[in-house]
């Protein structure tokens, strides 16, 4: 004669902690019984009886059932039951159930600046600089031209596309400077004075600061900079 066997059961159903649906909160999911009862159901012959076996909660355990994670309570000699573990979810054993939680997505840090070029710079009254390599003088390449209209009127003025920024002319580094609103408008000399630091997105589209160190002459004017421009 064949043996069937069925487990009953013997708690109510714990609670399932978990935030509201749909949401990636963690969630505490407690084994259904504390109690399992194994016992054969057959039809029995007169004068033959069978003793039910209960037993406790002995183990929780993760276990891959099908190529899927799932959840497993183990009640010693009464058997096992399982469930699937939660989609998405990072799963460990607790002495009563699992804890499951979403996997936490660590964002890599930005990559720390390289300097494309840095160096101290003297650029004379009309003269142009160019942040890309330090050169001094005039070309195509030239970022920033220090312009004279009259004796008293100086500006710091962008030329071949490159763009200034003068902010509160504080040191922003280059993250400060990525993120500065730019324009191609020339600035007056008056309006930035010795110590300031300026940022430019130089004609090759790198991000560059200067730091006007020194504004030397009397009649005409020259600039002592020292700049940095990022490769990244």
């Amino acid at each position: 004669m064949s043996k069937t066997i069925t487990y009953l059961a013997g708690s109510a159903i714990a609670a399932l902690v978990c935030a509201a649906a749909g949401s990636a909160s963690a969630a505490d999911i407690d084994c259904p019984l504390t109690q399992a009862r194994r016992t054969i159901v057959n039809p029995l012959p007169g004068g033959w009886w069978t003793t039910p076996q209960v037993n406790s909660l002995s183990d929780t355990r993760i276990v891959t059932i099908g190529g899927q994670q799932a959840l497993m309570c183990v009640y010693g000699g009464s058997g096992s039951i399982q469930r699937n573990a939660p989609a998405g979810m990072i799963c460990s054993t607790r002495p009563t159930g699992f804890r499951c939680t979403p996997p936490v997505v660590v964002t890599p840090p930005a990559p720390p600046p390289v300097t494309f070029s840095t160096a101290l710079v003297v650029v004379p009254q009309t003269y142009q600089v160019n942040f890309d390599n330090g050169n001094v003088g005039s070309g195509g390449g030239s970022d920033l031209w220090f312009q004279a209209v009259t004796a008293h009127q100086r500006y710091l003025t962008p030329i071949n596309g490159a763009k200034i920024a003068v902010g509160d002319r504080t040191n922003r580094g280059r993250d400060g400077c990525a993120t500065a609103s730019y324009s191609t408008a020339r600035v007056p000399l008056a309006a930035v004075p010795v110590g300031s630091y300026i940022c430019m997105k130089t004609n090759q589209g790198r991000t560059s600061q200067f730091r006007l160190n020194a504004v030397t002459g009397l009649g005409v004017k020259t600039l002592e900079l020292g700049y940095t421009t990022w490769a990244n």
